[in-house]
């Protein structure tokens, strides 16, 4: 080993005094592109072929740390390998570019030992690499433009940037959602989401490319009057009859549905879409009807149900436990949990869920949620910290509050309204504030009978005192009076 190194070191010292050529036999540096752009990577190839059997080599890879950037080195690398017997030595570095030139690479101070331990060298090597400024894309175009509700006319194209669409008087906000065909732009809307009056609303939707060109595109949406009718535009069929778009982006109808993602308790079925017939699932009951899609350029496959008031795809939210399928759902119409209870979100294996909780801070390791399993819907809660799931009787469901009576504003509304823990929290503000007003009231009438007794009985510029005062009796008044 230590015959090795020496020889290894000899090899390094002599061969640093060969002059620097331009090429050299035996040595080669090779580029995966000669010309990039800044902030791309490129691959430098570096092959000792001396065609023996070589027993070490090593060489020093020499590069303008200004125009790119390896990691843990500043300019310079060192190589000192072991080939073991191999005719030729190859290794790849992957360097980052930083800024615009001709960068130059360089292999110096080369060299090699053979079986015969024999000292070898090869003159130096240099390449040079061309850096180039990025080329800022002018592309301001949107690939898609899509609204929370109501139908663009005429139908989405990137050219076209004037658009109308008209809903209903209850529609009084709407949000728009795009997506850009260069990811590299930026895009602005005036407002979004916007809320609209009645009649027509402007929106403009600014896209600016790299070099700073723009596109804007103007969606002028009229909100009708109250009890006004409109006929919706008919929406021609796409050319890709099994796209639809959620929330702005692009899903996909997927036309067969594996066996491994069937649900339980539910059969295979086929629905109509954009008149082509599509699988779907059906439990027995034939109260969910599931489809299954995948977003744009992935290929995991998801449940989802459509919601034909909203026009829109929703996704399935369930979960299994012991092996049994829940599928969470809204609370029927009209009922609700009672005061105790408030309504929050909370995380149900992959989804997000709707739930109540009880105001009582010792029950926080329960959701109460609305589910359907076992072929009917009921009240459930969940034990977050068990992660278990138990059908929940006990607990009777109340009339919700009228939204199109809505009750009176007064104090007895609002009281009846509040949890028992809020009730009781009002009556003791109530308590607290009455004792205050009595305390301050009693204080007040203590002031006032200590300024009174400070008082004098007759005039304070009057020289008063008790030596000037004869006391007449009653015997005198009736003297005198005679």
């Amino acid at each position: 080993m230590k015959k090795f190194l020496s020889i290894l070191v000899s090899i390094l010292i002599v061969a640093s005094l060969f002059t620097f050529t331009a090429s050299a036999a035996g040595t080669t540096i090779a580029f995966s592109s000669n010309t990039i752009t800044i902030g791309d990577k490129v691959t430098v190839t570096v092959t000792v072929d001396p065609g023996v059997a070589m027993y070490a080599v090593g060489y020093k890879l020499v590069y303008d740390s200004e125009k790119l950037s390896y990691p843990g080195s500043a300019g310079v690398i060192t190589e000192v390998e072991s080939p073991t017997g191999e005719t030729k030595f190859t290794k790849q570095y992957t360097f980052t570019s930083l800024k615009v030139g001709s960068a130059a690479i360089k292999v110096q101070e080369c060299g090699y030992a053979g079986i015969d331990l024999v000292d070898k060298t090869f003159n130096d090597a240099s390449a040079f690499l061309t850096i180039k400024d990025v080329a800022l894309s002018s592309n301001a175009n949107l690939s898609a433009l899509t609204l929370s509700t109501g139908t663009l006319s005429p139908n989405f194209t990137a050219a076209r940037t004037n658009y109308t669409v008209s809903v209903p008087y209850e529609t009084d906000k709407i949000t728009l959602y795009t997506k850009l065909s260069d990811a590299k732009a930026k895009v602005a809307i005036s407002t979004n989401p916007t809320n609209l009056n009645v009649g027509a609303n402007t929106i403009k939707v600014t896209v600016t490319a790299q070099n700073g060109s723009q596109k804007i595109y103007t969606v002028v949406v009229t909100r009708r009057e109250q009890g006004a009718t409109d006929t919706p535009p008919v929406t021609p069929t796409p050319d890709n009859p099994y796209q639809t778009v959620i929330s702005g982006k692009d899903y996909e109808i997927v036309t067969t549905i594996p066996e491994t993602s069937y649900l339980q308790g539910f059969t295979a079925s086929t629905s109509e879409w954009n008149g082509k017939q599509v699988p779907v699932l059906r439990d027995k009951d034939n109260v969910f009807t599931v489809y299954y899609l995948r977003e744009s350029g992935t290929t995991e496959i998801a449940p989802y149900t459509y919601n034909a008031e909203l026009e829109t795809f929703e996704a399935l939210k369930y979960q299994s436990f012991n092996n049994k399928l829940y599928i969470f759902a809204d609370f029927p119409k009209g009922v609700t949990m009672p005061d105790d209870y408030y309504s929050t979100y909370t995380q149900i294996g992959n989804y997000s869920v709707k739930v109540y909780m009880d105001s009582n801070s010792q029950m926080a390791d329960f959701a109460y949620v609305y589910c359907y399993a076992n072929g009917e819907f009921n009240l459930y809660r969940y034990d977050s910290k068990e992660d278990t799931i138990q059908r929940y009787p006990d607990i009777h469901l109340v009339d919700a509050p009228s939204v199109d009576a809505p009750a009176k504003d007064n104090f007895a509304t609002r009281f009846a309204s509040l949890s028992t823990n809020g009730k009781i929290l009002l009556i003791a503000m109530l308590v607290a504030a009455l004792c205050v007003v009595t305390l301050v009231i009693f204080l007040i009438i203590m002031a006032f009978q200590k300024f009174f007794k400070k008082q004098p009985a007759v005039n304070a510029s009057q020289d008063f005192s008790f030596d000037d005062v004869t006391i007449v009796g009653e015997n005198d008044i009736s003297s005198s009076s005679k």
